[in-house]
């Protein structure tokens, strides 16, 4: 974690009314965001997580309550106007600091889509916050039910490829991609594979065997 904060990025939220304006600028260390089409320079964010103090986080809570924008910025990420949008969810934490006497206030902010796992197989298009070919074979076959073993991972990530199904989006602290298909086209893709014997079915039976793959895992997988 040396130098944990040169790969932070930044969120500033400015909030003016007729008597007084409200500046916080807090450290990013998570940010998934769409680039928006037009407006032009905004996006829609998925996941943000700031850290800061107690009045700063409850600021930035009600902000995201109120559907209000935010300006994000970080490396490779140039300064972009985002917002979570309706229905998005607040997760707060703490953090105790050595040598600090109140702890740091965490609060992780999270799109409808992001945080409804059940959506992906309804709108054709899957958020993930990592690009690993093996987290993404992973969380595809999981959340669309799909039979499959681990060793499929390469060959799923060249049809991806060859279908352009799969596109990178904006992150920090994060490498998440967007990956674009339906169940159904998914398991045509797996019975093209199978008859054509580019992927097989383990000739012993039984019960498959997933590796584990933690955040704190795909959270380093970054660029």
């Amino acid at each position: 974690m040396k130098n944990a904060h040169l790969r932070f990025g930044w969120l500033t939220y400015v909030k003016s009314t007729e008597k007084t304006t409200t500046s916080i600028k807090l450290r990013l260390d998570r940010f998934i965001g769409e680039v928006l089409p037009d407006p032009p320079r905004q996006a829609k964010a998925h996941l943000i997580s700031v850290l800061g103090g107690d009045t700063q986080i409850s600021a930035i809570s009600a902000a995201i309550s109120m559907t209000d924008r935010f300006m994000v910025e970080g490396p490779d990420v140039p300064p972009i106007r985002v917002c979570l949008e309706r229905n998005a969810q607040c997760f707060k934490g703490s953090i105790q600091v050595p040598g600090r006497k109140k702890p740091l206030r965490h609060l992780i902010g999270m799109s409808e889509e992001f945080a409804s796992g059940t959506m992906s197989s309804t709108s054709g298009r899957t958020l993930l916050a990592g690009s690993d070919k093996s987290f993404v074979w992973a969380s595809i076959a999981h959340i669309y039910g799909i039979p499959g073993v681990p060793e499929w991972a390469d060959w799923f990530q060249e049809e991806l490829k060859n279908h352009h199904a799969m596109s990178q989006i904006l992150g920090i602290g994060c490498d998440p991609v967007m990956v674009k298909g339906t169940k159904e086209q998914f398991l045509d893709w797996l019975s093209w594979g199978v008859e054509s014997e580019a992927i097989r079915f383990p000739i012993v039976p039984g019960s498959i065997r997933w590796p584990g793959l933690g955040l704190e895992d795909m959270f380093l997988q970054v660029r």
